[in-house]
């Protein structure tokens, strides 16, 4: 009688450890995945940037990944049914407006440096016309 308790309490507990390694198995994919996803996707060339703190159970079976973006905060949904990771529409949206802000800053950068060219070739010529006004004079 004793010894079938303990085969049934050993029973539970191999139970209870075999279902918590599953569910770290399925966070891990969870992290890996939103890894992939944000250095190869959404963030390509910042591979360096990208820190995943955190996958923790949400609803509807999906897992919840917090991550650390060049400083920014993030946070997406893993599928362990599909495998599949998404922000979903707002993040990509932020990131959009993001981009052309950086683009709009480049933007006026060049044409700042296209101006400060533009006034440096006039000069030039100014110059090279008065050379060539004295070289003839002669």
């Amino acid at each position: 009688m004793k010894s079938r308790w303990t085969l049934m309490l050993m029973a539970f507990v191999s139970m209870g450890l075999f279902a918590g390694c599953a569910g770290e198995k399925v966070k891990n994919q969870a992290k890996e995945s939103a890894a992939r996803y944000w250095q190869d996707k959404a963030y390509p060339g910042k591979s360096h940037d990208v820190q995943v703190i955190e996958a923790e159970k949400a609803e509807d079976g999906m897992y919840r990944v917090k991550g650390l973006i060049d400083g920014e905060a993030r946070v997406g949904m893993f599928n362990p049914e599909t495998e599949n990771f998404s922000e979903g529409y707002y993040s990509l949206a932020h990131e959009r407006s993001k981009r052309i802000a950086e683009l709009e800053q480049e933007s006026k950068y060049w044409k700042e440096k296209a101006e400060n060219l533009d006034k440096e070739n006039y000069k030039l010529k100014v110059k090279l016309s008065i050379f060539e006004k004295k070289g003839a004079s002669e």
